[in-house]
């Protein structure tokens, strides 16, 4: 039987395990019973028992004797074995945060971390002008309903229905009354200055107008959309670099730049906001 059966069994292991499988037990079980995390007297004990183990398995210290002539020797060498794996240990956190220091530089200096910067900076963008749109005065202008479909779930409303006008919009609106569109297709569309974000859709009846609000509008989800698209500015000017930013990092590249992208092509927003509302 090898010497070294019952120094395997204090890490758990058998004989046939790897020297990666012993360190990696070994690392987990030292963060445990090191001295500084657990002052169990127990914990100490085993500590030792640890390291002598993994030194003895990894050929780092010779086989121990089976007898101890000079008892205070014998402590001198427990006091160095604790200054050992403090050691160890204190150069394993070393390498892991030099390792993590480099993959951060790695990561927020290629292409992929440029793009995710501008991409932040024209989310913010859209994040504020969505705002500050509600607070600035509506646009006008008139149309006329050339189709209505049937009745659909909405989105804040229970029935909506898309209607269809003379300059190729589409809109949900709150359920309204087919028979009154049939008999007077003008219609008013109140959206935002600049954007041109659909509010209301305005339909002028025999005595007044009535106000039918827009679903399935981006105005819907204040202040949802706004927040999310304040997320890529947040994530690299306030995040940490630790794991929470690399998911937030990814997210924003790989997910939030698509919806940024369709928010920008959807009713020509690209357009409005380069001419200032104006086109």
């Amino acid at each position: 039987m090898n010497y070294k059966s019952k120094y395997y069994q204090v890490f758990g292991l058998t004989e046939s395990a790897t020297k990666a499988e012993v360190k990696r037990a070994y690392r987990k079980l030292a963060m445990k019973y090191h001295p500084d995390r657990n002052p169990d007297p127990k914990a100490h004990k085993l500590f030792l028992d640890l390291t002598e183990a993994y030194q003895i398995i990894l050929d780092e210290k010779p086989r121990p004797s089976q007898t101890i002539s000079n008892p205070k020797r014998a402590e001198k060498s427990q006091d160095e074995r604790i200054k050992e794996a403090q050691e160890r240990l204190r150069k394993q956190a070393e390498r892991i945060k030099s390792e993590q220091q480099i993959f951060m530089h790695k990561l927020t200096t290629g292409l992929k971390f440029k793009f995710f910067k501008k991409m932040a900076i024209v989310s913010a963008f859209l994040a504020i002008l969505l705002i500050i749109e509600p607070i600035l005065p509506s646009r006008f202008s008139g149309d006329k309903v050339v189709a209505y479909s049937k009745i659909y779930n909405g989105l804040v409303k229970y029935d909506v229905r898309m209607l269809k006008t003379a300059s190729n919009q589409t809109f949900f609106l709150e359920d309204p009354n087919p028979n009154m569109l049939f008999d007077n297709p003008e219609i008013v569309i109140e959206s935002s200055i600049w954007m041109r974000n659909p509010i209301r859709v305005w339909y002028r009846g025999i005595y007044s107008y009535t106000s039918y609000g827009v679903d399935f509008s981006i105005i819907n989800l204040f202040p949802l959309v706004p927040l999310l698209l304040l997320m890529p500015i947040y994530t690299w000017k306030f995040a940490k670099r630790r794991y929470g930013f690399i998911v937030m990092l990814n997210f924003s590249v790989y997910a939030l730049s698509i919806f940024v992208f369709y928010i920008l092509i959807a009713q020509n927003r690209w357009l409005h906001i380069l001419t200032f509302g104006f086109i």
